[in-house]
């Protein structure tokens, strides 16, 4: 007996074929994000979905195309797995002085002016690389921008979802590692921590435990993170700019992201001579520090954040860009 779909049947059959045929083609990212999701019963059960998944998907060879695509945009790494909190120096031998209560945090500045500054123009333009999370891609922007042909970006990379504390996401150290001879960068301006300000850490050394965001080991392995990237660089004759985050609209983040905060704001003190720290926090707060979604700049009222309450609009990423600039002639002549 021959059974007869309906209209609607066959359109349920060739809903099921599609998902099936685009859960086969996208199976090492559905992998990649089983993998990562912190451990508990539904990791376990996107684990077991995904193994077979990706075997079949193998066979066929429907992971090509995926991959095909991911190397035309760059990204051919995008689906591999790695953990490892690549640091080559060995850690300081304790820990780093922390800001005195009461002593201003706004803007380290490093040059003191009877040093004699390094020289850069349009002939030797100061090279800027700029990257990180969500956040650095409106600051990254300015900085092209800017009409000083003494400066050139010569990379702004963002990547939603980021950060060092989830280096399975996307590693981050990894990057530093690389960028330094592809780029051949003299600044790098980084923005990390609106996605690190979570309790899950991946990438902890064996034998480690981290508690929750803000527990004392906690603080200690972000800022082992920090410091290591920044003295990384700075190996390598990199100034280090630490973005920090701004004050965001309503209370979901003002606990955590000063957190984070007050350990980049450490870091930078602690390597005065190659990282500053720039205090996005009270660049956007209002005269009562508050959150203000507008600010009067240049006698204008001018919208400063998106309504999400965190990211930036553009004549916010000015105001930034500005402060880093600032920052960057403390350490160097730009003619």
């Amino acid at each position: 007996m021959r059974i007869r779909l309906t209209a609607a049947g066959r359109g349920i059959v060739v809903l099921f074929l599609g998902l099936v045929l685009a859960a086969l083609l996208q199976a090492e990212g559905l992998r990649k994000q089983a993998e990562i999701q912190p451990g508990g019963f539904q990791r376990d059960l996107a684990l077991a979905l995904t193994r077979p998944l990706v075997d079949v998907s193998r066979v066929l060879r429907l992971t090509t195309p995926r991959h095909e695509l991911q190397v035309a945009i760059g990204r051919e790494h995008e689906d591999q797995i790695d953990t490892q909190v690549h640091l080559t120096l060995p850690p300081p031998a304790g820990p780093l002085p922390r800001r005195r209560r009461g002593t201003p945090a706004r803007i380290h500045r490093g040059t003191p002016a009877s040093v004699q500054k390094p020289r850069f123009s349009a002939t030797k333009p100061l090279r800027i690389w700029v990257a990180g999370d969500s956040l650095a891609q409106v600051p990254g922007d300015a900085l092209e921008r800017v009409a000083n042909p003494a400066v050139q970006v010569v990379g702004v990379e963002s990547r939603l979802s980021t950060g060092l504390a989830r280096p399975d996401l996307y590693n981050w150290f990894t990057r530093v590692q690389e960028a330094p001879a592809q780029l051949r960068p003299k600044v790098a301006v980084f923005s990390f921590g609106a996605d690190d300000a979570h309790d899950f850490m991946a990438g902890v050394p064996d034998g480690r435990h981290v508690g929750l965001l803000g527990s004392p080991s906690w603080n200690a392995e972000y800022r082992r993170r920090v410091d290591g990237v920044t003295r990384e660089l700075n190996a390598r004759g990199i100034y280090v700019v630490w973005l920090g985050l701004p004050i965001p609209d309503g209370p979901g983040f003002k606990r955590s992201f000063p957190i984070v905060n007050r350990i980049l704001e450490s870091v930078a003190a602690a390597h005065a001579k190659g990282a500053a720290y720039v205090d996005t926090w009270h660049i956007l707060d209002d005269a009562h520090g508050r959150f203000a979604p507008y600010l009067r700049v240049h006698g204008k009222v001018t919208l400063m954040r998106l309504p999400d309450g965190v990211h930036y609009t553009a004549a916010a990423g000015d105001l930034i860009a500005a402060q880093v600039l600032k920052q960057l002639r403390a350490v160097y002549r730009l003619s």
